[in-house]
């Protein structure tokens, strides 16, 4: 059985939806740097050094490679950043742990004071909510109910 689907035919698994074209693959920092040789140092066009290197590249994905390049001299790509940004770092976690491993009755109400009030560990922080606090103490695996 045959359905049809608005916009005209498309199948399955291929594309992101909406229209919005293929999903298009990251390039390894490998074949990044073989393509930045073959172009900058052997004089190679950028078709014929993606057809060399990698024959499904295009010669606008090389082209995108070598002005990467040559604007911010780096070869390799960026890693994924999304999202917002950690309220803690990681020796900020460490010593939130061993605060309740200190007193393991304490509140989040008084570890969130604790923590205001600290200024040699926590010196960027002037607020942090009771939920965040109960989230970074359950990654670590502490659960604590009371407020």
């Amino acid at each position: 059985m045959r359905v049809r689907v608005r916009g005209g035919q498309r199948e399955r698994g291929v594309g992101r939806g909406r229209g919005r074209g293929p999903v298009p693959r990251r390039v390894s920092d490998d074949i990044r740097a073989t393509l930045v040789d073959h172009v900058i140092n052997h004089g190679l066009s950028m078709r014929e050094a993606g057809q060399r290197v990698h024959p499904i590249l295009s010669r606008y994905t090389v082209a995108s490679i070598i002005r990467t390049f040559r604007l911010e001299n780096r070869m390799v790509g960026r890693p994924v950043q999304s999202g917002r940004e950690r309220l803690f770092t990681q020796q900020q976690e460490l010593a939130i742990i061993e605060m309740v491993r200190e007193n393991n009755a304490i509140r989040l109400r008084e570890l969130q004071q604790r923590i205001i009030a600290n200024r040699n560990v926590f010196n960027n922080i002037n607020r942090v909510s009771i939920s965040t606090l109960s989230r970074t103490l359950q990654k670590h695996n502490f659960r604590m109910k009371q407020l």
